[in-house]
């Protein structure tokens, strides 16, 4: 797997909150130990838009970024996946949600392999 596939792999788990989002919302917020609300129904379909976004953008890197794919690897790959984790466990601390493995495993995967392809 190359950086440039594994940028596009991304942007398919992005784009698959989305869908869940918007066809199994009750899916997409069981993990956090939430009841679905139409308040929080709605606020789930805006964050989609920039879920969307994120899928739109890391497919495009590979070509944006050209000869500086590894550059970007490690900043958006790992810095900013790592943000995501970093918010999700400082939530799971003071138990505003419950750990979800399917949201934080793929993105730790995520780091590791953004780590690995981008410093070969």
């Amino acid at each position: 797997m190359t950086l440039a596939h594994l940028f596009k792999a991304q942007a398919i788990f992005a784009w698959l909150w989305v869908v869940m989002i918007w066809v199994a919302p009750e899916m997409a917020i069981q993990g956090s130990g939430w009841e679905l609300t139409p308040n929080i129904q709605t606020m789930f379909e805006f964050i989609s838009v920039p879920f969307f976004m994120l899928g739109v953008i890391s497919w495009m890197i590979p070509t944006w970024a050209a000869d500086n794919l590894k550059q970007v690897g490690l900043v958006s790959g790992v810095g900013l996946n790592a943000v995501f984790v970093v918010v999700t466990m400082y939530h799971v601390s003071i138990e505003a949600v419950n750990f979800d493995p399917f949201n934080t495993i793929p993105i730790v995967i995520f780091i590791t392999l953004f780590f690995w392809k981008s410093r070969a």
